[in-house]
Order: C-alpha cells, then structure tokens, then sequence
C-alpha cells in the first residue's frame, strides 16, 4: 500500500510505525553502505570520472526515484510539488531565509572566483547537473520523510536531514572536499543545508521551493568542474 499525501505521523495508539515507516527508518543506513560500496567499486572499475558519474546515476535512479516512487506511488512524487491549500505555498520570512541563505555559500566560494575561467560547456553541465541533483533529492530527503513523517520532526527533518549530510561522505571518498574543514565540514554544512529545506518543507507543505533552491545552490557550486576533462 503507498502512502497519502503529507499523511501525519502514523503512529498509533501503541506508538508504532507502519511498514511503510519502518522502510524509510532502515533507508538511510542502507543507503549509506550500498552507495559507499558503490562509489569505490565503479570508480575502481571504470576510473574517474566516469565510475564517480555512474555512481550517482545508481544514487539518483534507484534511491532518489524508484524507491519515493514505491513508497508513494508515481502521481504522489509528483503531488510533492503541489501545496494542498493556497495560501499556505507563498513562503512567510522564516521561510524565505532558511531557503535562500545557502545559495550565499556556493556564490561566494565557487561561482564568483571561478567562473571568469570556466567554459560556458561547464556552465551548462553545472546547470543540467544542478536540476538533476536538486529535483531528485528533494524528492527523496524531503518529499518523502516529510509525508509520513508529518507530524514528526525528529522523523521528517533530523534524522533525514542528518543522513542526506552523511550520504555526501560516499562520494567524499572518492572524492576528497578541498573546501575548508574538508569532508566534516562538508557533511555538517549539508545538515544543515537539509535542516533548512525541511522546515521550509514543512511550513509550505510541497518540495517546489525548496528543489528550486537545491537545484540553483548546486549549479552555482559548477558541479560541471568534476567533468572538465570530458566537457572541454
């Protein structure tokens, strides 16, 4: 059975989960493992950065979409972006802040010092790459827990929020941060990153501005720059 839209907790009396719940609790330490194994295994296989690429297209397609997709079904993924009362998808200040202050990081760190010398190819892949990632994880890391989780915030913001952070350390071990504080800095920024996108999650019930965000932060970041040798 797949999920309603923005359903409630779903704990009941006796304070269990449903099944559907207890699914999405045992995601996140899967995940990790799997995609860990993953990322060293096809960079190994196919080196970098075709392995690194092939491995997030196993994070996206399997984690990001097949599994939000059996747990709401398709036309509930795509419910995600819709707010099921009006007035409540306008975002108040609170909301704005939490959506819009992490797109200072990737702007100042990233994208002003390097893009007098970025090709225009790397803009484009950074973009296409920007609405891939943002889109999907949103889908999974928000639309999903903040379904079932509804009335839960330890299990619609926290605990996913602090997955999504350690997920990017799969990657990081491929691929080692060079930013400031290194991979602990990055995973702890993404928790917070996550934190911020599911209270604005949570106070417009739909994902549509919390991805448009997700997908601007990450093409600012020239996530392109990873491919240069292929684009250039």
């Amino acid at each position: 059975m797949k999920a309603g839209r923005w359903q409630g907790s779903g704990v009941t009396g006796q304070g269990s989960l449903s099944s559907l719940q207890r699914t999405m609790v045992a995601v996140p330490p899967v995940l990790l493992v799997t995609m860990y194994v993953v990322f060293q295994w096809l960079t190994v296989r196919y080196g970098f950065p075709l392995g690194y690429l092939l491995a997030f297209g196993v994070y996206w397609s399997v984690w990001c979409i097949a599994v939000p997709i059996a747990v709401l079904g398709s036309r509930g993924v795509l419910s995600l972006f819709r707010s099921p009362e009006r007035h409540l998808s306008q975002p108040g200040i609170a909301t704005h802040f939490a959506l819009w202050w992490p797109l200072a990081v990737p702007l100042v760190s990233v994208f002003l010092p390097r893009i007098a010398s970025t090709s225009a190819t790397v803009v484009v892949a950074s973009v296409v790459l920007g609405m891939v990632i943002g889109i999907t994880e949103e889908v999974l890391w928000r639309g999903v827990y903040v379904t079932l989780f509804a009335d839960n915030v330890w299990l619609n913001t926290i605990y996913p929020s602090l997955a999504f952070g350690l997920w990017h350390l799969c990657p990081l071990s491929v691929a080692p941060s060079r930013h400031p504080g290194g991979g602990l800095a990055f995973v702890g920024y993404a928790f917070v990153l996550g934190l911020s996108y599911a209270y604005a999650a949570r106070q417009t019930r739909s994902i549509t501005w919390s991805t448009v965000s997700h997908c601007v932060h990450d093409a600012l970041g020239l996530g392109g720059l990873a491919y240069v040798t292929w684009l250039t």
